[in-house]
């Protein structure tokens, strides 16, 4: 029990400059959140982990970017401190039951995976730029066994540390698509004109997925969780992001000619069908236009073919999952653009 605690230290690289700020050991643990850190060896690993994480992921950041994760750092301990509790209030005494410390692993475990997204790849240095919120469930108020007293709502969004050119149009772009996915964060900069769910839990991000010369492939992840649901829902889609035009990639960029949507409808169809068969819901391929003709559905980082992304439920049962359907280069040659090439290898 003489070790000191991460989180606090945390808390404490979080600071301006210039501020200052106590360090604890458990020794000193003095409310329920410090001591669950202490007493849980589960949890005190995921402390451990984090500061690590932490540490690793504010080094070579500009003063901008490190005050921007210094201040969502400072969020998150404040989120933690009451996402896991039955008021989405800090608990003044008492202890966290199993619910609450098991909670606390997942939202520890979770922060990690955020900071994780602050590295250099491919020669961009980038970091998350995130936000966070807990409300207490008014429909579970009355139920002190429920297990989702509190809503949970996490939000990650690549952000690149730069100054070239189209580093500001990506993260103001980046900013604008996180806005869509994030109603619940109206007070924090969110869509002022959309109510906060108060009833369920969310974990949205816009991370990395693949980066070339002139374009920056994103992977779009959305969980929702209603409370008291059989499951969770989620999708995947993808952004793509083009440096000398400073735009998404279009539908144009990548498919011209006559008629190219059906062509590419029925090319989609028949590659689902013979990946996936039988698992396929009869006639679920049907009226698909919108779905298989839109970029956000597109992989385009494959070398042999363009993968469109389909959500669960969409195509098939929800146990089935999110699935995909693969369709060769060679076979989209007659309705692929002049362009095409270009911004499908990105240079």
């Amino acid at each position: 029990m003489n070790r000191f605690l991460p989180v606090f230290l945390l808390l404490i690289w979080a600071l301006p400059q210039g501020a200052h700020a106590a360090s604890f050991d458990c020794a000193k643990a003095a409310t329920p959140f410090e001591r669950a850190i202490c007493d849980d060896p589960e949890l005190s690993r995921a402390d451990e982990r984090l500061a690590k994480t932490y540490a690793t992921a504010i080094g070579g950041l500009s003063d901008a970017a490190l005050a921007e994760l210094r201040s969502s750092q400072r969020a998150w301990l404040d989120y933690a401190q009451r996402a896991c509790t039955r008021t989405a209030e800090p608990l003044t005494q008492g202890s966290y039951d199993e619910r609450g410390l098991f909670c606390l692993k997942d939202v520890f475990a979770s922060r990690s995976h955020v900071l994780e997204m602050s590295r250099m790849i491919e020669g961009l240095r980038v970091y998350p730029h995130s936000r966070y919120a807990a409300a207490p469930d008014p429909y579970e108020a009355d139920n002190p066994d429920s297990n989702w007293p509190v809503a949970q709502h996490e939000l990650a969004l690549v952000q690149i540390d730069s100054d070239e050119a189209f580093a500001e149009s990506f993260n103001a772009l980046v900013e604008a698509e996180g806005q869509k996915m994030a109603s619940v964060f109206a007070g924090q900069g969110g869509p002022e004109d959309m109510s906060d769910d108060s009833s369920s839990d969310s974990t949205n991000s816009i991370g990395v997925h693949e980066i070339t010369d002139n374009r920056l492939s994103l992977v779009v992840n959305t969980y929702w969780y209603g409370h008291g649901a059989a499951h969770g829902n989620y999708t995947i889609t993808y952004l793509h992001f083009l440096k000398e035009e400073g735009r998404w990639l279009e539908a144009g960029d990548i498919f011209a000619g006559k008629g190219w949507q059906k062509t590419l409808v029925q090319l989609v169809s028949e590659a689902a069908m013979a990946e996936h068969g039988d698992a396929l819901w009869p006639d679920s391929l049907d009226g698909l236009n919108e779905v298989v003709t839109d970029p956000a559905r597109w992989d385009v980082s494959d070398p042999y073919g363009l993968v469109v992304q389909f959500q669960p439920y969409e195509i098939s049962a929800y146990a089935y999952g999110a699935p995909t359907a693969r369709v060769s280069w060679e076979a989209l040659q007659p309705i692929l653009a002049e362009t095409a090439d270009r911004y499908r290898y990105g240079y």
